[in-house]
């Protein structure tokens, strides 16, 4: 879901619609598809893949679900997204790799590629530049080691028409994509009540088909509420164009390691007008201690020392040149930290949603500060489990 909107936003305003998955032979070149599979992948899965890309070691954060692919990973910086190119079988995929920075620089840049076959244990493949200068063998293998933890994955879906009676009735829809531990010990369990409460589950609550239910229930009557409110105001004068609402969300995982888990909580809504709306919560789950983490577990700095840091990584990573104010992308000249963080073993990131700090047309602001600057500041247990030296 997040690359769907990710990619929406390049062309933007022209409310597009994104194909889920695609054929084409200079996709499918990029695999052996004369080779038999050795297995086939489940519908739904996630799955946490380590290897090395063009000789960097990575960590990848894998999910597919109903047949869609959606993911991300990092080597010495911040995230590059993985989303669907083209589906070949049931064992091989080829995945476009993106980052938040991109459309800002080449709109029209062709991405680069991921040609994955799995094999049993394993995705066997190459990673191939946009304009195809350059390619690199890849095995990425599924592995669990100890501070990281094992998910399922489900999806629940629901929808009702406005008017039951009618072919062309417009409806509404509701889904949510989400994550579920294996373990059931413990700490399992906490951090299953805790994946419960970001979906909007209450703590202890029942189980999850039963809860999603009692929301999706509540929508719809709202839904239809907002029907018949409309038919009040007379004949129709178009309102039923604007009537296809939707309401998703979807759980994906930024961080899975060192006992720490961190959950990007997407969520993505039209209700009438121009265009819909979407934004990500991001959620540090410390595992061990069972807690959620807050920025002041990660970094002890000044306010203004931070800004500083943010400021000056915002104009590298959105190519913004010392003569030009920030405000070239942001609404004002000046950019604070809030509390919507996470973090990777090479740094820490700000999320700012859509409207936060800049108009929708420039979608989510991610300022990405390397270990590197902050190093200082970091919090000594903090640092210590994660790695930084």
């Amino acid at each position: 879901m997040k690359n769907y909107i990710f990619l929406c936003l390049i062309g933007l305003l022209t409310l597009p619609a994104c194909n889920n998955a695609k054929t084409g032979k200079n996709s499918e070149s990029l695999i052996d598809s004369t080779e038999k599979a050795n297995t086939e992948l489940p519908e739904n899965f996630y799955k946490r893949l380590t290897g090395n890309i063009a000789g960097k070691p990575v960590v990848v954060h894998l999910q597919k679900v109903n047949g869609n692919y959606d993911g991300d990973y990092y080597y010495n910086g911040s995230w590059l997204n993985l989303s669907t190119d083209t589906l070949i079988g049931k064992d091989s995929v080829v995945l476009f790799e993106n980052s938040f920075y991109d459309y800002y620089f080449d709109k029209d840049a062709k991405q680069p590629q991921l040609a994955l076959k799995w094999i049993g244990n394993a995705f066997d493949g190459n990673w191939e530049s946009g304009d195809k200068t350059k390619k690199y063998p890849v095995k990425l293998s599924e592995e669990y080691p100890d501070g990281s933890y094992e998910f399922s994955i489900g999806y629940y879906q629901d929808s009702v028409k406005a008017f039951p009676g009618k072919a062309k009735s417009p409806a509404a829809q509701i889904s949510f994509e989400y994550l579920k531990p294996k373990a059931t010990d413990e700490s399992g369990k906490w951090l299953d009540n805790q994946l419960k409460r970001i979906s909007g589950i209450r703590l202890g609550s029942e189980d999850r088909e039963i809860a999603f239910k009692k929301i999706a229930d509540a929508y719809f009557s709202d839904y239809q509420k907002e029907i018949t409110e409309q038919q009040k105001q007379g004949p129709d004068r178009g309102f039923l164009e604007w009537m296809n609402y939707t309401n998703n969300s979807q759980q994906s995982l930024k961080y899975n390691d060192n006992g720490y888990v961190v959950i990007d909580f997407l969520a993505d809504s039209y209700s009438g007008g121009a265009h819909g709306n979407y934004s990500s919560l991001m959620y540090c789950l410390d595992i061990k201690n069972k807690r959620q983490i807050i920025l002041s577990d990660v970094v002890k700095v000044d306010t203004n020392a931070l800004q500083t840091l943010l400021e000056r990584n915002l104009r590298k990573q959105y190519n913004i040149k010392t003569a030009d104010q920030i405000s070239s992308v942001l609404f004002d000249n000046f950019l604070k930290p809030n509390k919507n963080f996470y973090f990777n073993k090479n740094g820490l990131a700000f999320m700012y949603n859509p409207y936060e700090v800049a108009s929708y047309a420039q979608g989510q602001i991610v300022v990405f500060i390397p270990f590197t600057e902050i190093k200082p500041y970091l919090v000594p247990a903090f640092a210590q489990r994660i790695g930084v030296r």
